[in-house]
C-alpha cells in the first residue's frame, strides 16, 4: 500500500493582468461552465457549495452528484498570487483509493500585463488504485485544471455574444 504523495501541475496563460486572474480565482465546483465530458464521466459532478474560501481558515464543502462530499480548508494566502489549501474531508467516489490531499493555484505575473495560473492538487494512491495507470490519474487531475482555468478565460473575457462564447469553449 502506498502513501507516497504524488502531484499534478497543470498551468495555463491568461491574457489579462496577475491581479484580474487573482479576482477570477476559483475551484473546479465554482466553474459556470459544464466539465468536459471526460470529467463527468469519470468524476462525480459538483452539485453545490457551501462556506467560503477567500480567508485563511475558510472551510468550502461542495456535494458531488454520487452523494458524496469534499471539503476544503485554506491554508495560506499571499493575497494576488497564492491560495494553498488542504482537503480536510471527503467521500466522493474515490476518496478511499484515490484520497485528495490539497492544492496550491498560484498567479504569476509577466512584464507584458498578461500572467500565467499554475494549479498544483496533491493526491495520494491506496490500495486497487495502484493498478490503474498514473499517467490516467493524472489526465483527469490535468483535465479538471484545464476546466477551471477555461472557465477563467470565459470570466474574463470581454461581453461577447453568447453564441460566439460557446464556440470559443466548444473549440478548446
Amino acid at each position: 500500500m502506498s502513501n507516497q504523495r504524488h502531484f499534478v501541475c497543470t498551468s495555463g496563460d491568461l491574457t489579462c493582468t496577475a491581479q484580474r486572474a487573482w479576482e477570477k480565482v476559483c475551484f473546479y465546483e465554482h466553474i459556470a461552465i459544464q466539465p468536459s465530458l471526460l470529467l463527468r464521466t469519470v468524476l462525480p459532478v459538483p452539485q453545490r457549495t457551501s462556506g467560503a474560501y477567500r480567508a485563511v481558515g475558510d472551510v468550502s464543502r461542495c456535494m458531488y452528484s454520487d452523494g458524496g462530499y469534499l471539503t476544503k480548508k485554506i491554508r495560506h494566502i499571499d493575497a494576488g498570487q497564492s491560495i494553498d489549501f488542504d482537503i480536510i474531508e471527503q467521500s466522493i467516489r474515490y476518496a478511499t483509493s484515490i484520497p485528495l490531499k490539497g492544492g496550491t493555484i498560484q498567479i504569476e505575473s509577466h512584464d507584458d500585463g498578461t500572467c500565467s495560473v499554475h494549479m498544483l492538487t496533491r493526491y495520494e494512491i491506496h490500495g486497487g488504485a495502484r493498478f490503474i495507470p498514473r499517467f490516467f490519474i493524472e489526465y483527469v487531475i490535468s483535465a479538471m485544471h484545464r476546466i477551471v482555468l477555461r472557465d477563467m478565460r470565459v470570466r474574463l473575457a470581454p461581453a461577447q455574444s453568447p453564441e460566439l462564447s460557446l464556440r470559443e469553449i466548444a473549440q478548446e
